[in-house]
């Protein structure tokens, strides 16, 4: 039986067609006649610094391979979906019958799995797609008594040919862009994306989730298509104008404000930007424009309110079901602008984000040797106290997501191992993650040092210059193993509980922010300026006097500044340059940043020197690793443990033993250092000396991944 390897692409990215997405190992794919795992483990078992010989994690996994061998995995994707987009094997009616067996079902759960993603509604009516819910409850109702979680696929585009029938008043739901056109999901001009400000759509969508909850009893939704189109494609139908000058007249609701922001007396007299050709938006290099910065603003805050309306609907019916949008993760370049997705409204409304973007898997750039990684969005996760989807198609991968994801306790759909990407994969790496996932990687949270700060307006305004200072100093803090996390301005509250705190290229901050900065100064941090950050306000009007600089001592504290973070790569594309970051959505088309750039500066010693110097207390760990292995440091309270994760991205390189100093986290003497590894079956205990509150280890030579927990 053929394999299209056009379906070996992600649950989410699967669905754009000829739009690129993350290699899943999951329920995304249709054709999935066996565990695509088999085939991740047979390319890991090549890799030099895999274990040798067999672990009680490869006898796990190979037997669960060969448990599920045939098996057909449940699909996010109607059948109807796949013959109308065409591009598929002949066998579809065979296959998808086979996949809701009884018998396919109870092999899953006879191997242990606990998890499956099922086809609910993709857009082409309910009605219509009555017939197809049928098969799926069927199929729900199965797994949920042999004890497995059932997600259920919420499609985010109307179906023109079935919908429109079925309910003609849809047809006045569409998005329409500058031209009154309809905004199509890219080439598939038969799926049209829905107005977010439009009601009668959230509403329709309202009695759909009703039917997942009552009748399917739904563990988790999963929304796909959370994203706005680029300019000139963005809507600009009537409801969303409407909705736009009453936010100004919010805003602005006197003639002193919106003279100091537009120069004008009434913001009824604005009128939006008139784009002159498809192209016009790639010229922009930043939004000086007031109305546009304003207009991107409420481009994110329309699809966020309405993300949230779908979450608090489906809580309202049940507070146990999880929540994931396919909003994806942090880039380096700007989805502000180009999609309308700024995470941080998120908050509070998501229980899950989808990592379903091309380009930015686990690895070291062949070409430019760039370490490119989901780290970031990780920490941006975290941070918003969010649970995360991404694929675990080989070990690095898998690792970074147990070492830096939240493991969100919602409706038990967070434990990773259970989850899209994971529950079907059968390696000796997941093995391990599923046997010490409740003990080790949940109910823990990240140590960090260092916070680097992404304000709004920097991000959303600089369209991609802003973006570079930013990535590089966050490459450094990665690769040199400095503990960190990533907050956004809403956050800033919080900067008081790091030594220091890193602005680079944030180039607009408000007064009341820099006031804030100032005032973490003087209480004894350390901050952390590079490029022109501060050099505009929160409306990006030039400062006659940067009241951060010159660098200084104030107070406890003291500024520092790096005048650039320098480039060490300005021509370096690699092959991700050109591809869709956004399935089913326009490319980014101007000038930005692609991770096989992602080369550390040349002054990476500096940077790294200045940040660690600006540590009152020096950092909470050190590594003698090289540059080429990560590290993620936590604690768990419920234990008193810190745990410390380190991967080594340089897969075909084993890592000689490195020395290790960490600060104990917690009061009392240590009363054990150990590694554990799924290169060994058993942990293996370290000597280790303790003073002046740190602890000073060795760990053994490692292939991709080892733990140590300090208890």
């Amino acid at each position: 039986m053929k394999i299209n390897r056009r379906r070996l692409m992600g649950w989410m990215g699967m669905a754009g067609g000829a739009a690129l997405g993350t290699p899943l190992l999951n329920a995304g794919s249709a054709i999935a006649r066996e565990p695509l795992a088999q085939a991740v483990a047979a390319g890991a078992a090549e890799t030099p610094a895999s274990p040798a010989g067999s672990t009680r994690w490869a006898r796990s996994a190979a037997k669960k391979r060969e448990q599920t061998h045939g098996v057909v995995w449940t699909t996010h994707e109607p059948i109807d979906f796949l013959l109308r987009r065409g591009d598929r094997d002949d066998d579809l009616q065979e296959h998808y019958a086979t996949m809701l067996s009884e018998e396919n079902i109870q092999r899953m759960a006879d191997a242990g799995v606990k998890w499956g993603r099922l086809f609910f509604y993709k857009g082409f009516g309910l009605e219509y797609e009555r017939p197809a819910m049928e098969q799926s409850k069927k199929a729900a109702d199965q797994m949920h008594k042999l004890g497995m979680k059932v997600s259920l696929y919420m499609g985010g585009t109307m179906f023109t040919e079935t919908l429109y029938r079925e309910l003609p008043e849809a047809q006045g739901w569409e998005q329409r862009d500058q031209w009154n056109r309809p905004v199509p999901y890219g080439a598939q001009t038969y799926r049209h994306y829905a107005c977010p400000n439009e009601p009668k759509y959230r509403e329709y969508l309202k009695r759909v989730i009703k039917i997942g909850v009552e009748e399917f009893h739904v563990d988790e939704f999963a929304f796909d298509n959370i994203m706005l189109q680029a300019e000139p494609h963005s809507c600009h139908c009537p409801r969303c104008v409407a909705a736009f000058y009453a936010l100004l007249k919010r805003r602005y609701p006197t003639k002193e404000a919106a003279l100091r922001r537009f120069g004008l007396p009434d913001t009824d007299w604005l009128v939006l930007h008139d784009w002159g050709s498809e192209t016009e938006p790639d010229s922009l290099t930043a939004l000086n424009d007031p109305v546009l910065q304003e207009w991107t603003r409420f481009r994110c805050e329309s699809l966020a309110h309405y993300a949230n309306d779908l979450y608090d609907s489906a809580k309202a019916l049940d507070p146990k079901v999880a929540v994931l949008f396919n909003i994806k993760g942090v880039y380096s370049y700007n989805r502000y602008w180009t999609n309308a997705v700024y995470q941080p409204l998120y908050s509070g409304h998501v229980d899950l984000m989808a990592f379903d973007t091309g380009g930015y898997d686990e690895h070291i750039d062949p070409a430019t040797g760039a370490l490119i990684s989901q780290i970031r969005s990780y920490k941006m996760a975290r941070r918003l106290e969010t649970g995360c989807e991404d694929a675990f198609n080989n070990d690095v991968r898998a690792a970074v997501h147990m070492a830096f994801g939240y493991q969100k306790p919602v409706a038990g759909m967070a434990a990773a191992p259970l989850g899209s990407g994971a529950f079907n994969v059968f390696t000796p790496m997941l093995e391990f993650f599923r046997e010490y996932n409740d003990r080790y990687y949940t109910g823990v949270d990240n140590v960090a040092d260092v916070a680097v700060v992404r304000t709004w307006a920097s991000m959303a305004y600089s369209i991609s210059a802003a973006y570079v200072p930013t990535t590089l100093v966050e490459q450094v803090l990665i690769q040199y193993k400095v503990p960190w996390d990533l907050l956004f301005e809403e956050q800033l509250d919080r900067i008081c509980r790091y030594g220091a705190v890193v602005l680079a290229g944030q180039e607009c901050i408000s007064d009341a922010q820099i006031a804030a900065l100032l005032a973490y100064v003087r209480g004894g941090g350390t901050l952390v300026l590079a490029g022109n950050t501060g050099q505009f306000n929160q409306w990006r009007e030039t400062r006659t006097k940067n009241p951060l600089l010159p660098a200084r001592s104030e107070g406890k504290g003291k500024v520092v500044f790096i005048p650039e973070v320098e480039r060490a790569d300005k021509q370096a594309r690699g092959a991700a340059a050109d591809e869709n970051p956004e399935p089913g959505a326009t490319a980014q088309r101007g000038v930005h940043m692609n991770p096989p750039q992602w080369v550390l500066p040349k002054n990476a010693d500096e940077i790294y020197q200045a940040v660690i110097a600006g540590l009152a207390n020096g950092p909470s760990l050190t590594a003698d690793a090289p540059l080429t292995t990560v590290m993620e440091m936590q604690k768990r309270a419920a234990t008193q443990e810190t745990i410390v994760h380190f991967i080594n991205f340089e897969t075909r390189q084993r890592l000689v033993p490195f020395a290790v100093t960490l600060r104990k986290q917690y009061a009392g003497a240590v009363k054990s250092v150990v590694c554990y590894s799924p290169e060994h079956d058993d942990p293996a205990k370290l000597e280790f000396t303790e003073a002046g509150g740190s602890v000073k280890l060795t760990v053994p030579a490692m292939g991709v991944y080892a733990m140590v927990v300090v208890g």
